[in-house]
């Protein structure tokens, strides 16, 4: 196997771990996939940088919603020290207050960093999939 198929099995290993991660609303597992100066830019939110701010972005989402992802890989590309991926995703998002649940459609871009031997999140972006015309 070469070394950059080796990194695009790593990198969908490191996905597979942020989709567990957020199924099970567990606030320390998603941030440690990031880099220390990991950067999340949401839908309507501000731009979170750093781990103490994606903690606080995490574990105030997880107080008020519980997060069901499906992530689809559209494309991995692997350089010496950085990588990008592009993906899709369905979301069953619920209300932890009401149990109101709803289905989101998103679009993601994950640019990742070498950290030693192992990859890790260091910008990730998503937003809504916009409606068919």
């Amino acid at each position: 196997m070469s070394q950059i198929q080796a990194d695009k099995n790593q990198i969908e290993q490191l996905i597979e771990k942020y989709i567990d991660a957020l199924n099970r609303s567990k606030t320390d597992m998603v941030v440690s996939l990031f880099t220390q100066d990991g950067v999340l830019m949401g839908v309507d939110a501000p731009t979170m940088e750093g781990a103490e701010q994606l903690k606080a972005f995490f574990d105030h989402g997880f107080g008020i919603i519980r997060l069901e992802p499906k992530i689809y890989i559209d494309e991995i590309v692997v350089t010496e020290h950085y990588a990008f991926a592009r993906s899709h995703s369905q979301v069953r998002v619920t209300i932890l207050q009401t149990n109101d649940s709803h289905s989101e459609q998103n679009r993601e871009l994950f640019i990742f960093k070498k950290d030693g031997s192992d990859w890790k999140i260091a910008r990730y972006m998503f937003n809504k999939t916009p409606s068919s015309p």
